[in-house]
């Protein structure tokens, strides 16, 4: 079965970072793939785009790297590093809502205007 070129996209791109993930924890693509109890062709298969990862599997992979799957799933690494500081960790969720909040009405625009107090006489024309 085939897929999407799009998606074939997004898997090369999910298995990229989960290489970078893997070297930066000083693993080989055989290590990680004992302690996942996998061929080590599945997981470079994975790596490499070549197969479709399921959010199970990216669970598996993210809980031995100790990193959050949710960080694997985004295209800036600066979105990755927010998501591996909250996640987890209600308060620092809320925290990070309450300032987008906070920044999204500072956006919209605030209708400063006077307005005329509307006068009703209650009389029918």
């Amino acid at each position: 079965m085939t897929h999407d070129r799009g998606y074939a996209d997004d898997d090369a791109q999910i298995g990229a970072r989960l290489r970078a993930a893997r070297t930066a924890a000083q693993l080989t693509i055989r290590q990680l793939a004992a302690r996942l109890g996998w061929p080590y062709t599945t997981l470079a298969n994975y790596e490499e785009g070549r197969r479709p990862l399921r959010v199970a599997q990216l669970v598996a992979i993210a809980a031995v790297l100790g990193r959050s799957p949710a960080a694997f799933l985004v295209d800036l690494p600066e979105a990755a590093a927010v998501i591996e500081r909250i996640d987890g960790d209600l308060d620092r969720c809320l925290q990070v809502a309450f300032i987008l909040d906070s920044l999204d009405s500072e956006a919209e625009p605030v209708d400063d205007t006077p307005r005329e107090p509307s006068h009703s006489t209650g009389a029918s024309p």
